[in-house]
């Protein structure tokens, strides 16, 4: 027969205590916004410039080698001729700065063959001296920008007319897997910021039928894009991550957006993966965001962008909005573009482009002392975003028509 026996209420009290301490001093999810746009530096910018640099709000930024920068570049990388910028690189003196990443494009202007061995071999080598540049560096990882900028390698039948889907789609999926696994080579536990991976795809992922699914996914200028990441996903050490830099967000206008754009990332894109990957997606993969300035104040070329209807003081409001949302849905990264404006140069030797617009740095650590501080954003712009579309259809529907042609 088992006896009962209470422990003494002191006891009881003490222990309660341990548990509530030790639940209660865990410390918030740390969320890192890092600096990318037309102001990129090179090693030795950094190099002479980080004590200024690291005053900016941000926990890091992307930066990028010159001229050994291009995943798909099918030449055999110099070391000895990259070896003045590893020298470069070790000699950066972070501080405030801890999340850095070194710059590799998609653009594919050498031809690159993903069915020829001979390229791969080349590719896999100049990544792991890649890699190399990264640990010497000392960034966490590396930011893949897989826009192509020309001939594009994810199209699909592109140059592979003879070949069907999946064959194809398999020998992507297996360069995916070496390209990782290179860049793994000196440093182990690695994160690679892609600016966008299956977020691209949420016209995609919610089709049921499989069949119907990959048909879909064909007619995407990106179609092969999953399986590069799938092979990446495979390669992936237990260490590394993987993050969706969701580009998409860059067009955001309310907090909803930004929520589904979270579920898409972590639930419903896992259409795409496959099934025996997925709890490997779940603990390698991080849903990051993005935030583009130019879009929020008005420094686009195209005058029908929303921002172009707001007052100054609104545009700001604009991109502060999304600043806290970014940080809110992010579970680690955000990373905030620009085009027209110099994070780091002062306006007189920023070029065309010129210095910060008045106001942009105070919005960012406004809502970053918001979010830090647990407090909503205080504000909301539904309001004057609807108004900014309405004023947008009336200058459209003022605006002259083009003639129309005999």
């Amino acid at each position: 027969m088992l006896v009962k026996r209470e422990l003494p209420i002191a006891l009881v009290f003490t222990l309660s205590l341990f548990l509530v301490e030790g639940l209660n001093a865990q410390p918030r999810l740390k969320k890192k916004i890092i600096e990318y746009g037309w102001d990129v530096p090179y090693p030795d910018f950094v190099r002479d410039n980080i004590r200024e640099m690291e005053k900016r709000p941000f926990e890091g930024l992307i930066f990028r080698t010159k001229g050994f920068d291009h995943v798909f570049d099918v030449r055999p990388w110099n070391k000895a001729e990259l070896q003045p910028q590893l020298d470069t690189l070790g000699q950066i003196q972070w501080q405030k700065f801890t999340d850095n990443f070194l710059t590799v494009y998609a653009a594919n202007r050498w031809k690159m063959d993903w069915f020829n061995e001979d390229q791969w071999q080349v590719i896999t080598e100049n990544m792991k001296l890649f890699s190399l540049a990264v640990r010497g560096a000392h960034c966490v990882g590396v930011c893949f920008d897989p826009e192509p900028y020309g001939e594009n390698p994810w199209a699909y039948p592109g140059s592979y007319q003879g070949k069907p889907f999946d064959q194809v789609a398999d020998k992507v999926r297996q360069r995916g897997q070496q390209f990782i696994v290179a860049l793994q080579e000196h440093k182990k536990e690695l994160k690679v910021l892609s600016f966008f991976l299956m977020a691209l795809f949420p016209n995609v992922v919610d089709e049921p039928d499989p069949v119907v699914r990959v048909q879909r996914l064909q007619k995407s200028s990106y179609a092969l894009l999953p399986a590069f990441v799938v092979g990446m996903l495979e390669g992936a050490a237990p260490g590394t991550v993987l993050i969706d830099g969701n580009e998409s967000a860059y067009y955001h206008e309310s907090p909803l957006e930004f929520y589904k754009d979270y579920h898409l990332m972590r639930q419903r894109a896992q259409t795409l993966v496959p099934e025996p990957l997925r709890r490997k997606y779940d603990t390698n993969v991080q849903a990051g965001m993005a935030l583009y300035i130019d879009q929020e104040l008005a420094k686009r070329a195209d005058r029908k962008v929303t921002s172009n209807f707001l007052t100054p003081d609104q545009q700001l409001k604009f991109f502060e909005h999304n600043v806290y949302y970014t940080l809110t849905t992010t579970d680690e990264y955000v990373w905030c573009y620009s085009e027209r404006m110099n994070w780091w140069l002062p306006p007189d030797k920023a070029g065309k482009n010129g210095g910060l617009p008045p106001g942009v740095e105070e919005a960012v650590i406004s809502a970053r002392q918001k979010y830090d501080a647990g407090k909503p954003l205080g504000y909301d712009i539904a309001d004057m975003i609807k108004t900014a579309h309405e004023k947008r259809r009336e200058a459209e529907a003022k605006a002259p028509k083009p003639d129309k042609k005999p």
